[in-house]
């Protein structure tokens, strides 16, 4: 059954990138991959539960320290369009195949047959995105490697 889940606010995203960032980096450094933020200075606002916004954070940064690999380098970007804040998380790691792209928002899909997981990750991350009123995609980043972007709308 679904949990009701209090704490609709407003939400700034610059400082959940920051701060979610910040907390993961211990974790990337573990696994050999620098990761660093890459945020506005002011306020960006969302309408959102910070808890649910953070935990999908959470989840795209961690995808990406499992799946880009040692020596890669993951970027969390934090970006306003007109009316959608985009928040990024590039690594330049070997990607995912076209076909898996396409899957990976499945539940227990995984990026590749060994890694830790269950495959529900980037499964919670749609669902978050989807009840913000927002999406989660993954796009190939250029040269090479993944970005897990995450849209909602702007408060």
């Amino acid at each position: 059954e679904a949990v009701a889940v209090q704490g609709w606010a407003l939400v700034d995203c610059a400082r959940l990138v920051r701060e979610t960032t910040a907390g993961a980096v211990p974790r990337a450094l573990a696994a050999g991959c620098d990761l660093g933020a890459d945020v506005v200075d002011e306020p960006v606002q969302v309408r959102g539960v910070e808890l649910l916004l953070r935990e999908a954070l959470v989840n795209l940064i961690d995808n990406a320290v499992l799946y880009a690999g040692r020596g890669a380098a993951i970027t969390v970007r934090l970006s306003r369009t007109r009316d959608a804040v985009r928040i990024d998380v590039e690594d330049n790691g070997p990607g995912l195949a076209p076909e898996l792209r396409a899957r990976a928002f499945e539940r227990f899909v995984r990026g590749a047959p060994h890694g830790e997981g269950c495959g529900l990750g980037l499964a919670i991350v749609r669902e978050i995105a989807e009840r913000h009123g927002g999406s989660a995609e993954l796009l190939p980043a250029v040269p090479q490697g993944c970005i897990a972007r995450l849209t909602l709308p702007q408060a």
